[in-house]
């Protein structure tokens, strides 16, 4: 059976003149008389108030530092505190100022001068150097304090700006999910750009930030599997398919926009999760497997669209300058399509294989978690 709580001691602050030694004990609403014993040699409180742990019966006892007169002893119970105010003897005590209020040099915490009440200069400094002290230590406690505080604010900022953030992506991909899946299969030659295009490019102008979040230190990442990811989609979104009508109604573009927004659906739930400190091992499965299909469909996509887009490019001699002109150099954003073709697999093999790793990572932890928790059921 476990011991009973010892009684606090309630904080008391002590002061003196010439005569008097003045106690000021630290318990507001006390309703009753407290129990106070005092003899030459002994103070003694309890007594039931409000203070430091709440309200509670509070008690101390202590040797006063020289011996005291009880009997001409005064006590005073105010609606914030008890007051004693306790003569000093007709001995060497009198006259005589006290370095502290007990007998015993050891230092409580509870025991703090009141330098209000310190009337005696004889030791002046020793006591301007406790009161430096005292102030020093409430105001570190007050600054370690308001960091904390600070630190929390900043944190919580933090965390209800990630959960927007994906909130928001949430919400535009499931519209253009929904869109494009109802559009797909109800109706014939169905322009997936037409119908979410302006949607799409606000969330994917948006989605740069997913590159800005890693360098302020928002999310724990590297930035650069998003600036290859971000990257590749707004090359294909904001220059190749937007600049060229002609590629707006192919269904290679309705179905890239199916495979990007589903991963998105799936994965920005999970960033909501993380960013609060939580998370569904369904979704954290879900979003470190659906990858392994989508990842190659859509890149597949991106693929057709801008092999598709190459001669209608060719054509049209949007954002290409031929020789002879007045600059005396050429381009061709053909010539960079042809690259691009070349380049879509390689990122597509480094975001694979970084995928691959965090899923080893990620869901192996939660496979020992579970193996673990199955060992200890068992056990049990």
């Amino acid at each position: 059976m476990p011991s009973a709580s010892p009684t606090p001691s309630p904080f008391i602050y002590w002061g003196q003149s010439a005569q008097n030694i003045f106690v000021k004990i630290a318990l507001k609403d006390v309703t009753e008389q407290p129990d106070v014993d005092l003899s030459n040699d002994h103070i003694s409180f309890e007594g039931r108030g409000v203070g430091a742990h709440g309200d509670c019966v509070y008690k101390f006892s202590i040797k006063p530092y020289r011996h005291i007169s009880p009997e001409k002893s005064r006590l005073r119970v105010t609606g914030s505190e008890v007051l004693l105010d306790i003569p000093k003897r007709d001995t060497t005590a009198r006259d005589e100022s006290w370095p502290r209020l007990t007998k015993d040099v050891a230092k409580h915490a509870w025991i703090r001068p009141d330098f209000d009440k310190m009337d005696i200069s004889d030791d002046e400094e020793e006591m301007q150097r406790e009161k430096k002290r005292l102030e020093k230590e409430y105001i570190d406690k007050l600054t370690s304090e308001m960091a904390e505080t600070q630190d929390k604010a900043i944190e919580d900022i933090k965390k209800n700006y990630l959960f927007s953030y994906s909130l928001f992506h949430l919400i535009a991909y499931s519209f253009i999910l929904v869109k494009v899946m109802i559009g797909i299969f109800t109706t014939e030659d169905y322009n997936a750009f037409e119908d979410v295009g302006t949607v799409l490019i606000i969330a994917q102008l948006f989605s740069f930030l997913e590159v800005v979040h890693p360098i302020l230190g928002l999310v724990k990442s590297s930035f650069v599997s998003p600036l290859i990811q971000t990257c590749g989609r707004n090359f294909i979104l904001l220059v190749v398919i937007w600049n060229e009508p002609r590629i707006h109604g192919s269904s290679f573009v309705s179905y890239l926009v199916l495979f990007w927004s589903l991963a998105d659906v799936i994965r920005h739930p999970f960033y909501m999760l993380t960013s609060m400190g939580l998370s569904l091992n369904f979704l954290t499965w879900l979003r470190y497997t659906m990858w392994i299909p989508l990842y190659p469909l859509g890149t597949g996509c991106e693929w057709m669209v801008v092999w598709l887009s190459i001669p209608l490019y060719e054509s049209s001699g949007k954002f290409s300058l031929e020789l002879p002109n007045t600059y005396n150099f050429s381009i061709s954003i053909t010539t960079y399509m042809y690259m691009h073709l070349l380049i879509i697999p390689v990122g597509l093999t480094k975001m694979m294989l970084h995928m691959a790793a965090l899923r080893r990572k990620k869901l192996g932890s939660c496979s020992r978690t579970r193996s673990t928790t199955t060992k200890d059921k068992k056990h049990n």
